[in-house]
């Protein structure tokens, strides 16, 4: 069964506008249709029309027409978009549209069936209410009943139907605090809402004279009765005379009573005019003064815009100066640390290379040294040899030749001794130099690690600097956005 749920703000809202231009302490001659969207979603699965049940969650008034009728204006399809529009994030759309008929009782005009169809031909679902705020004196009476059409193809020759409709209660007393207020506003002539499109008009409120109300009765003086009352007492030149008389005073009354209405009429086309001409002035102004805030609103959005794409050309600017900052000081480390170690690599290759020579050379002296000692054993044997075979040589003779082998074997050993003696001291001097060249290398790791955590903290420190910049920037949409919403 087609049903339509109502949530309580909806049905204030679509309340507050009826009543604000019809209502007891209104002039009937004042009464206004109005009329508005109805927001909400579809539940349930469809029928075989395609129909489903209908969420209506808020209402937004639109216009105000004559007491008659009120006809849709081709600037409200542009409203209806915007509305649209403006719920798409909670998944809301225009469901259908309300009005009313003040004092003319609930039903569906020839006119409304012409709405309803552009409502209902691309929305099977959609829904048309009708208000008459009279029916509110009824006991147990919202005011209102939702009608749906039987055949939207047959066109305006479609027939329509009531659809049960529920008014969610309120879950907290802060709604009916918000009637109270729309007696309030209704006895204090206030506007308690505001419709979407609405000009103020300043002269709303002023109500003129028909033409049948200006134009005065003809007067006649009956001549009949004048004479009756004078016959006692009256001569027949009295009674010849009085006839004239009231044939002057009569055409005479036609000239002013004539002069009088046309000085009225005149007089209510001018304040009639006047008014029309206020009106227009001031629409026009309004409409002026709201075209130039949003185009300066435009003005500022491209400003926002442009200076957006000024920070992140900057951002970008800065991230490639800090991946060149960062390529140089690792090609910068990399070329000192490769310096260092080759200027004390050469500097220890040198020093082993020289040892390495001295060692040599120190190998050939033994050598030498060696190749010495065997040819005196060499002259050793054959002098041994000699003293054998000659017996005449002198004791004296043959130990002045062992003292001076015996010498020249202590000098030349000595000699040997004193070149390791000096081979030991040159080593002990690489493997100092070996070792210093060490901690000088592990002396600058330090310095080069303290470069780069200095370098990452600054990397950092601008990072900072532009979140905080983009978080600015954020504060700063969020005022535009507020602005416009203020706007609307």
């Amino acid at each position: 069964m087609e049903s339509v749920i109502i949530k309580p703000d909806a049905y204030y809202k679509m309340l507050v506008h009826v009543l604000r231009f019809g209502n007891k302490a209104r002039d009937r001659r004042q009464f206004k249709e109005v009329m508005g969207i109805l927001i909400g979603r579809l539940e349930g699965e469809p029928d075989k029309k395609g129909i489903r049940d209908v969420i209506i969650e808020d209402a937004v008034p639109i216009s105000h027409g004559g007491a008659i009728e009120v006809a849709f204006a081709p600037e409200d399809y542009v409203t209806f978009s915007m509305v649209d529009a403006s719920y798409a994030e909670k998944n809301w759309f225009s469901c259908g549209w309300y009005h009313s008929h003040p004092g003319l009782n609930i039903f569906f005009s020839s006119t409304d069936i012409r709405n309803q169809l552009g409502w209902q031909t691309p929305n099977p679902s959609a829904i048309g209410i009708v208000f008459d705020h009279t029916y509110l004196e009824k006991p147990g009476d919202l005011g209102f009943r939702t009608y749906r059409l039987d055949n939207p193809a047959k066109g305006q020759m479609s027939g329509y139907h009531e659809l049960k409709t529920t008014v969610e209660p309120p879950d907290n007393i802060e709604y009916y605090i918000k009637l109270i207020e729309i007696i309030n506003c209704i006895h204090s002539k206030e506007p308690p809402i505001l419709e979407i499109n609405e000009m103020p008009d300043l002269f709303s409120d002023i109500s003129f004279p028909s033409e049948s109300q200006i134009l005065a009765k003809k007067p006649q003086l009956n001549s009949m009765m004048i004479l009756s009352s004078l016959k006692t007492g009256l001569t027949k030149f009295i009674e010849l005379s009085v006839a004239p008389l009231v044939k002057i005073l009569n055409s005479w009354s036609e000239g002013i009573i004539s002069n009088t209405v046309e000085s009225n009429l005149q007089m209510r086309k001018d304040v009639i005019s006047i008014k029309n001409n206020l009106s227009e002035g001031i629409s026009t102004l309004q409409k002026d003064f709201k075209f130039s805030i949003k185009e300066k609103l435009n003005e500022l959005d491209m400003y926002i815009d442009d200076k957006f794409e000024e920070f992140d050309s900057y951002q970008e600017f800065f991230k490639d100066l800090f991946n060149n900052i960062k390529t140089e000081l690792d090609e910068q480390f990399k070329l000192l640390f490769e310096q260092k170690i080759d200027n004390n690599f050469d500097i220890l290759l040198r020093q082993f290379s020289e040892q390495i020579e001295i060692l040599t050379k120190t190998n050939e002296q033994g050598l030498k040294s060696s190749e010495s000692l065997n040819q005196q054993n060499s002259i050793l044997e054959s002098l041994s040899q000699n003293v054998n075979s000659i017996g005449d040589l002198t004791t004296d003779k043959l130990d002045k030749s062992i003292i001076d082998l015996s010498g020249n074997f202590t000098k030349n050993a000595n000699k040997i001794i004193g070149n390791f003696i000096n081979l030991n001291k040159e080593t002990k001097t690489f493997l100092s130099n070996l070792k210093a060249a060490i901690i000088l290398l592990e002396s600058s790791k330090t310095p080069l690690r303290n470069k780069l955590d200095t370098q990452e903290a600054e990397i950092k420190t601008l990072q900072k600097t532009i979140t905080e910049l983009k978080k600015d920037n954020q504060e700063l949409l969020n005022e535009i956005e507020k602005l416009q919403k203020k706007e609307e």
